[in-house]
This record gives structure tokens, C-alpha cells and sequence, in this order.
């Protein structure tokens, strides 16, 4: 890691060129290559930045999924996306990224050891990041920012006011298109429920094991939010975790799933929902964004720092985790979840549905 490292730094000392004088004119380029919460956790930053700069070109490196998520964003102007192979993905985004003229990176967070010191070969005057999170490529960052305890939302906030970016408003955005609605509807239309009916949303997958509240809990959870409140009940979730999915959805009684919708149109699904009861992970976050009522479970992740932040309309769960260290992504067993009971949800859930 060392000699890649030492590698990467002398190419761009090798590389950087001098940027030409722009007078004031400030040109931004945020990092943002990773997953599709850390993605949103953007948006609010974006679109400080676009209201405190409505004339300065804007532009967003992210990943496949973050591209999904940052798409018909008005406060941008323009989207690279990061591919495989990746070598030849960063000869293409340096060949786009030159000629912008870029005055200003804005390191949001970047999975890619080559990402920073792309954006470090581009000319730029100021390069804003937070120390400790950049693969021992601090170096690079010409405006180090602590690594405080905060919410991911909250610290990219804190990089774009260190550029004169300043905003109230921590709100998450997501902007569907009128296509994507069109095919959330579609797809309720073909399911037998009576309209009138609320409607639910539970999504027991995650990424990793050590998040998933136990398919068992989400199947009792769903049994009783029917007979009790009278709802509608649609299991979510990715192609990949069908079998879990039909497996918990065969246990609640008229259940339906969703597995098989592209992204934009699960988010207009998700919007759809009068509440959405999911584990800590990406479809959770567009509830958040789209202002659907939901509750997030967490253990052992902390809400404080990626739950639901200033958002009235939801709730996270969670306990502490009871491992010393957590064994996170190496745990096949997580009976940290085991803290939080069935009747502890439900009880949430008939809050936010109530209310």
C-alpha cells in the first residue's frame, strides 16, 4: 500500500499543471464514488453549494449507482462515472475533467485509491477533504478537515462551507422523472389490493449479514401490522435477495414483493409508501430523501453519525452493539439484532402511520 501510495504521489507532482488565472470564478468538482446512502448524504451539500454559487459550473464524480441517484439533479451540471476497467476509466475522466478548468475538489468520500489523485492532476487551486479517510493520501488534500464524530450528512456540510457554501437546510434530494413514477404505478396497478388500503414497505436485505434483523421478525412484524392496521404489505428488496424475500413474504398473510424494478422506479415505489420499515441500508436512505415515513434498525451501525438527520417523518431503532470489538463484516451471526423485539417496531410503526 506504502509503494503504491509513493507511486501515485510522484505522478502527480509529475503531472499537475498550473491552472490559468480565472479571476473569482470558482469551478467545483465533488468525489463522491461510493455507495448509494453515502451518495444522497451528498445532496444537501450539492445544493448548498448551487445556492450559494448559482453561476459556477458544478460537476460530480461518482460511481454506477451513484449516477442512478444523481440523476435529473438540477444542481448539477454534469456527472462522470467511474467503470471497469479502471485505468482506462481514469485516462477517460482525465481527458473530460481537463478542459473544465476545475478551481475546486470537493472530497466528499472516494472508494478508488486513484480518485483524489486524479482530481490532484487537474490543476486545481483548493482540494477540501477530511484527514484520515483518503487511503494515507492526505497529502494530497491542500485543505485537511478533522475526522470529528458527526453524521456523514453533516460532515460533507462542513467541507462545502469551508468553500463559502453555507445552508439551514440538511434535507437529502432525490429528483424522480415522471417515467419513473409512471412505472411505480404500473407496477402497484397489477397487484390485487384495494387502493384504499395504507401501504407498507419492509426491507429485510442488506449489503452485509451483520445488519439483518431476522427474516422471522419481519415476517411476525407484517402479520400483525395487517391484522391490527388493515395495510398492505410489499416486500422489498434486490434480484440477488429474492429468496429471502419470497421466503419472508410467503409467511405474511397476502404479502407481495418487489425485487425485480430498476432503482429509480423502487425509489418512486418507495415514495409511494405510507411507511417503510427497513435495515440499515440503501433503500432506507430514499425514504428518508423522498419524505416517506420510515424506521431504520440499527445494530450494531450508529444512527447518529448515518441515520435519519433533522427528518421528522422517521425513526431509527437501535441498541449498542454487544461485541467488543464488532466483528462487523467478519460476524455471520448478529444476535446484537436479537435487542430489538417485534412489539418494539410495531409500536413505532403505529406512531409514524397514526400520527
Amino acid at each position: 500500500m506504502q509503494l503504491k501510495n509513493k507511486i501515485l504521489k510522484s505522478l502527480v507532482n509529475a503531472l499537475k499543471p498550473k491552472l490559468p488565472t480565472l479571476g473569482d470564478e470558482k469551478r467545483f468538482l465533488i468525489l463522491s464514488t461510493t455507495g448509494l446512502g453515502d451518495t444522497l448524504w451528498a445532496t444537501p451539500a450539492i445544493r448548498a453549494l448551487r445556492q450559494c454559487y448559482p453561476t459556477s459550473y458544478i460537476g460530480v464524480i461518482t460511481s454506477p449507482i451513484g449516477h442512478e441517484v444523481l440523476l435529473h439533479n438540477r444542481r448539477i451540471d454534469e456527472l462522470f462515472v467511474t467503470a471497469d476497467p479502471l485505468f482506462r476509466s481514469l485516462i477517460e475522466l482525465y481527458r473530460k475533467l481537463r478542459p473544465k478548468q476545475i478551481t475546486h475538489v470537493l472530497n466528499f468520500h472516494t472508494s478508488q485509491r486513484p480518485m483524489l489523485p486524479l482530481a490532484s492532476v487537474l490543476g486545481a487551486l483548493e482540494i477540501h477533504g477530511t484527514q484520515g479517510i483518503n487511503k494515507g493520501l492526505d497529502v494530497l488534500l491542500s485543505h485537511p478537515q478533522d475526522n470529528e464524530p458527526m453524521h456523514e450528512i453533516q460532515r460533507r456540510l462542513k467541507i462545502a462551507a469551508a468553500v463559502g457554501a453555507h445552508t439551514l437546510d440538511s434535507s437529502m434530494e432525490l429528483f424522480l422523472s415522471s417515467e419513473d413514477e409512471k412505472a411505480a404505478e404500473a407496477f402497484l396497478n397489477s397487484l390485487p389490493f384495494p387502493s384504499y388500503l395504507p401501504m407498507i414497505a419492509l426491507h429485510p436485505g442488506a449489503k452485509d449479514k451483520f445488519k439483518q434483523w431476522p427474516p422471522s421478525h419481519f415476517a411476525e412484524l407484517g402479520n400483525r401490522l395487517i391484522q391490527n392496521l388493515g395495510c398492505r404489505i410489499i416486500v422489498t428488496g434486490t434480484p440477488n435477495e429474492r429468496e429471502l424475500i419470497e421466503s419472508i413474504a410467503s409467511e405474511i398473510d397476502g404479502a407481495e414483493i418487489a425485487v425485480d424494478l430498476p432503482l429509480r422506479a423502487a425509489a418512486a415505489l418507495i415514495k409511494k409508501m405510507d411507511l417503510m420499515i427497513s435495515n440499515d441500508t440503501g433503500p432506507m436512505h430514499i425514504a428518508f430523501a423522498v419524505k416517506t415515513p420510515a424506521i431504520g434498525i440499527f445494530t450494531p451501525t450508529n444512527p447518529h453519525l448515518c441515520g435519519p438527520y433533522f427528518a421528522d417523518h422517521a425513526l431509527a431503532i437501535a441498541k449498542k452493539p454487544t461485541c467488543t470489538p464488532c466483528l462487523k463484516k467478519k460476524c455471520q451471526e448478529p444476535f446484537c439484532l436479537l435487542q430489538i423485539g417485534v412489539q418494539e417496531v410495531y409500536d413505532a410503526a403505529t406512531q409514524l402511520v397514526l400520527r
